[in-house]
């Protein structure tokens, strides 16, 4: 039976009804609710980003509230009611967004954003990955987890003291960043400075006797010592039987963790008395990517002199985990040297030099307290002997930079250097000159030292490694006497 007219329109009517019904629930299948939004994550340098309101995604791109991202930037805030601005500012970066408007201004400049800034429930929601890369960090999607995560450019913090003799000093090494003088972490400290994490590298039955006043550390302070960052499981070892190496990356972040450090904190570390330890576990600290690690000038020895507080202070193998430190960049090769390097430096003395650190007797081949861990006594040939302490003025702070450019200049003479002693924390302290002093490149610290290179020339290393290995390491080898067992 033929449609009238009436019946043709009314279908016609509601075909349209039911394709705009289609689109417009189309449309909203697009629009991420707040239980949707609520499963976005926000890592800041890999810590999850508190956030009263939860993230959400406008025409692919992630909005967070205005106030909590500037903040974890270390960015000054202005919030305009009449004209419905926002504006961060830190240095010379100025970042201005309109609620609606799709331009920024940023550092004067107009530029146009992919979604606008808007308000939901209250709080003014900003582009993350917008504000975040104008203020330098590098900002990557993970879809799988729907995860936004930020890594934000560490700025190193300037602190000399304008007129302080020491401050000076440590202006004109190469990399200044690297070190920081009591008087300099005083200053922080009383200015209640976020993210400084301070951590002694002390022995407990030595160097940590907090009931004795010229043996305590410093005031609200971690410590550590060797075992919690080397030892005989490391990873980088020629054999288990090799002891004093670097332990795994996931050791050193745990640590990390403990003291409440992320990648952007300036982590302080200081010894006692030798100080080498303190160049070691910055050294390793290195191998993470961390930027803002520092060696205390003169370390506790120092402190005390000028009547600093000393007192309470926590062993971080026992305490909780505060953060989730993940390094930024792990590359133990970026200062460490294998037991291969060191066998190629030696046969190519024109473009490499090996530099032993070790004492002198321990250089002539003769035994000493500083053996123990080793498998024999000796020394590599074509090694140079620059004894570590050499670095140290009288009061055990660092000798000048022109003081140290003279003990190195005849020795490195722009060849690349691979620096070692028994277990490589003496050595540690070299690489430190080198590198962050006087700012040679292509140095190196053979982590292993003389405890592995004695192993392979052994006769206990043999079965455990190549039998050519070892014939090279002992035709590299002179002073020579096995000990056919470890030195206790």
């Amino acid at each position: 039976m033929p449609q009238s007219k009436e019946e043709k329109k009314l279908k016609k009517l509601l075909t349209w009804v039911m394709v705009l019904a289609l689109g417009i629930s189309s449309l909203f299948a697009y629009q991420p609710t707040l239980t949707e939004a609520s499963a976005i994550r926000v890592l800041i340098d890999r810590q999850p980003m508190v956030l009263e309101v939860a993230p959400i995604i406008r025409a692919g791109r992630v909005l967070v509230p205005f106030r909590a991202l500037f903040e974890a930037f270390g960015v000054s805030v202005n919030w305009v009611e009449a004209t419905n601005t926002v504006t961060g500012q830190r240095g010379d970066t100025t970042i201005s967004l309109v609620i609606g408007r799709n331009v920024a201004v940023v550092r004067g400049q107009n530029v146009n954003l992919d979604v606008a800034p808007l308000i939901l429930n209250g709080r003014t929601l900003v582009p993350l990955r917008f504000v975040a890369e104008n203020l330098g960090a590098d900002v990557t999607w993970d879809e799988s987890t729907q995860t936004v995560n930020v890594i934000r450019q560490v700025s190193l913090r300037r602190v000399r003291i304008e007129g302080d003799a020491q401050s000076h000093k440590l202006s004109r090494f190469a990399n200044q960043d690297a070190f920081i003088s009591p008087a300099e972490l005083k200053m922080l400290m009383d200015r209640g400075e976020r993210d400084v994490v301070v951590i002694g590298v002390l022995n407990p039955t030595s160097a940590l006797l907090p009931l004795n006043a010229a043996r305590s550390p410093i005031e609200g302070s971690f410590s550590v010592w060797r075992p919690d960052y080397s030892g005989t499981d490391s990873p980088l070892a020629v054999s288990p039987t090799v002891s004093g190496m670097t332990r795994s990356r996931q050791v050193v972040e745990d640590l990390l963790s403990r003291a409440g450090a992320t990648p952007a904190s300036m982590i302080v570390v200081y010894a006692a008395d030798a100080h080498h330890d303190a160049a070691r576990f910055m050294w390793q600290i290195r191998h993470l990517g961390h930027r803002d690690v520092r060696y205390l000038d003169g370390g506790l020895n120092a402190w005390q002199a000028a009547r600093f507080p000393t007192g309470r202070f926590a062993r971080l193998a026992e305490q909780p985990l505060l953060t989730a430190y993940q390094s930024p960049n792990y590359n133990v090769a970026v200062n460490n040297a294998d037991l291969a390097m060191v066998v190629h430096a030696l046969y190519n003395p024109r473009e490499w030099v090996v530099i032993d650190t070790r004492s002198a007797a321990e250089y002539a081949g003769r035994s000493t307290a500083s053996s123990r861990g080793a498998f024999g006594t000796g020394r590599l040939i074509g090694s140079v002997h620059i004894e570590w302490v050499n670095a140290n003025a009288a009061d055990l702070t660092l000798k000048s930079r022109d003081e140290l450019a003279a003990i190195f200049r005849d020795t490195i003479q722009g060849r690349r250097a691979i620096v070692l002693c028994q277990s490589g924390v003496r050595s540690a302290h070299t690489y430190m000159v080198l590198a962050e002093v006087l700012g040679h490149e292509n140095v190196f610290n053979y982590d292993g030292s003389w405890i592995e290179w004695s192993f392979v020339a052994s006769e206990v290393s043999v079965g455990q490694v190549p039998t050519a290995l070892r014939q090279q390491v002992q035709a590299l080898t002179e002073l020579w006497a096995d000990n056919r067992g470890e030195i206790k």
